[in-house]
């Protein structure tokens, strides 16, 4: 049976660069892309681009050509209509798009003026004309028009299906913004097109479509989704190695032509489509990837309903979810409780230790710390049968980050052992094919917390798990075993060659006191600097105070128009929620990633409290692309932020 033919499903246009779209059955293709598309263009006084990143509210400006005249209109605007024709008598000027500079017409005053005052921003609006030429950057002899990257985008109904299995809000196809849509073909089939045929027309499809925060606005109303969706599963499911998110593929006209609605697309070649980084692909994640979008709007009930003492100062509380419903997550990922001590409300994040091949409920082991207000609080305080809430599950320290390798080194000291051993019960649980090598650093016997149950484990998986500890008390007593040895003093380099002399060949999680996992990292470094090392703090409860200098600040709020100034010890956070601007934000101790924005210029310190000062949450190219966590962040003098 012959494979079904590809159609052209929907064709259309963006007359306005960030406009709106038009919906038409036929367009004309020309080398700079579609007759019409993206012609006209909105910046500021001195020739900048203006894009729906900074102004989400050019969404919803729609943008009409009928013969000679343009309209446009706006939400509760009256239409402005002008003559094209006679902005062919101007003089070109100076735009600029993405640092090409191009000549272009001025509408004129009157368009200005009415621009300025729908967006609240002085700004003017730029026709493409007789002079106006922009080459394309990745294709020499090549033009495009005010597109951001090339002539066309493709995309493929049935890929944006797939993306919908994974969105609790499905999203629209306008989202992403695209001028044809095909269906009839396989999920992301089109990435590995290397040229098409269209009617009578051929394109090269140049290359995938990287996507911004642009795909999370509502293509309606500009209005960009609290839970940063599609955008934040396409960085989990569509990352490419360069780091970059891919959705949709660019096209390159080979010749003029028209095309239509319900066009056959001909494949004529193929090339290797761009690489990603393998995503959670079990059908556990891919539910989990569900529910954690549905967590995010708003905390869940939980009832205690266990307590077990795992050492003299450690217990695992143990909750369910007070409807019932399972609660998924990944194994090493946390969850972030919500309690009121004396009438102040706190949060504390906890690694979820045990677990997710037992959903139904989660535990969190936590150790008593000296001055910790929360983690005594719990130990004095919490009884079963009474109720909290969470927030979550979250956090990028688990399992499913080693990808595809199954040999993996887990080192461990104090409460860092939470994660891996809900990662060691995960794979016990399901019999996965991890081979692990397991190393615990405590001061004594007396401080190994689920000792008893790791010698099980070992029974149970074999010469599939090789246990070691460290004792660093002087005097302790050793429990050496014929294949679960221990060391006395500190983790040295020549104790974890020791210990795991293919260190190379492993992927290295670590979790653990600040100084610990400081040591622990510098020993990688020199035993496998070039395998993947992987590392948590152990979840922080910091004194109830702590004191921070005092320094003045002037924050401008970029995209809601709003400054800042003051002079204390603030967060990013703290700062814009005094200024009512939303930003989503869970754990609020610098580990879960959810505030997550970006510093555009200016300096900035991170806050004393901050639980983890390596930042893990945020990935190593959006450090050097700006971003910080807003809850741990203070600002230092001028700083501009894009919220």
């Amino acid at each position: 049976m012959s494979a079904p033919t590809i159609r052209i499903e929907s064709l259309h246009l963006y007359p306005l660069k960030s406009g709106s779209a038009i919906d038409v059955l036929s367009a004309r293709v020309e080398p700079e892309g579609l007759a019409g598309d993206r012609t006209m263009m909105v910046t500021d006084l001195s020739g900048e681009c203006l894009t729906s990143r900074e102004f989400p509210a050019l969404l919803t400006l729609r943008c009409l050509i009928d013969g000679d005249e343009i309209i446009l209109m706006g939400p509760e605007a009256r239409p402005y209509v002008f003559s094209r024709m006679a902005l062919r008598q101007t003089a070109n000027w100076a735009a600029r798009v993405w640092g090409d500079e191009v000549a272009v017409l001025d509408a004129g005053d009157p368009a200005a003026d009415w621009l300025s005052r729908f967006l609240g921003h002085s700004c003017r609006l730029v026709l493409k004309g007789p002079q106006t030429y922009r080459p394309l950057a990745f294709k020499p002899g090549h033009a495009v028009s005010f597109a951001d990257t090339a002539p066309l985008l493709l995309m493929g109904k049935s890929s944006l299906d797939d993306l919908n299995e994974y969105l609790e809000t499905p999203a629209e196809m306008a989202c992403f913004r695209p001028n044809v849509v095909v269906s009839r073909t396989l999920p992301f089939d089109e990435d590995s097109w290397g040229s098409i045929r269209i009617g009578g027309v051929e394109f090269d499809v140049a290359g995938g479509c990287d996507r911004c925060v642009v795909t999370t606005l509502d293509p309606q109303s500009g209005e960009a989704r609290t839970d940063r969706e599609p955008l934040a599963t396409l960085a989990k499911r569509r990352r490419g190695e360069d780091g970059k998110p891919y959705f949709g593929q660019f096209l390159i006209p080979r010749q003029s032509g028209r095309i239509f609605g319900g066009d056959a697309v001909e494949i004529l070649s193929r090339k290797e489509p761009v690489r990603l980084r393998p995503p959670p692909d079990t059908k556990r994640a891919r539910r989990f990837a569900k529910q954690e979008a549905a967590r995010r709007s708003g905390p869940i009930p939980l009832i205690c309903t266990g307590i077990v003492s795992e050492t003299a100062d450690m217990r695992s509380f143990r909750f369910k979810a007070e409807d019932g419903a399972a609660i998924d997550h990944l194994p090493g990922q946390f969850i972030t409780l919500q309690l009121e001590i004396g009438g102040v409300p706190v949060r504390r994040s906890y690694t979820i230790s045990s677990s997710p091949s037992r959903p139904h409920h989660i535990a969190a082991s936590v150790k008593r710390v000296r001055g910790g207000r929360v983690s005594n609080w719990l130990h004095d305080n919490l009884k079963v049968g009474d109720r909290l809430l969470g927030l979550g599950p979250h956090g990028r320290f688990h399992l499913a980050a080693a990808g595809e390798k199954h040999s993996l080194l887990m080192v461990s000291a104090g409460s860092g052992i939470t994660p891996m051993i809900a990662m060691l019960r995960y794979v016990a649980d399901l019999d996965l094919p991890h081979d692990v090598v397991f190393h615990h650093s405590a001061r004594s016997t007396e401080d190994l917390p689920f000792t008893e149950e790791l010698l099980l484990l070992k029974r149970q998986m074999g010469d599939r798990l090789k246990l070691s500890w460290n004792l660093t008390s002087p005097g302790v007593t050793s429990i050496d075993g014929p294949s679960s040895p221990s060391y006395k003093g500190r983790l040295n380099e020549i104790m974890l060659a020791d210990i795991c002399p293919d260190i190379r060949d492993r992927v290295t999680f670590c979790c653990g006191p600040d100084g610990f996992r400081q040591a622990a990292r510098a020993m990688h470094r020199e035993l496998a600097p070039d395998a993947t090392y992987l590392e948590e703090s152990f979840g922080s409860d910091p004194a109830a105070t702590v004191e921070e200098e005092v320094l003045p600040y002037r924050v401008n709020f970029r995209k809601s128009g709003i400054v800042a100034e003051g002079k204390s010890p603030e967060t990013l956070l703290d700062i814009a929620r005094a200024m009512n601007i939303p930003v989503h934000a869970d754990c609020e101790a610098g580990i879960c990633g959810t505030c997550r924005c970006r510093v555009v210029s200016g300096d900035w310190i991170l806050a004393a409290n901050c639980a983890d000062p390596e930042r893990t949450a945020l990935s190593g190219e959006e450090k050097q692309e700006g971003y910080v966590l807003a809850c741990s962040t203070r600002p230092i003098g001028n700083l501009v932020v894009d919220l």
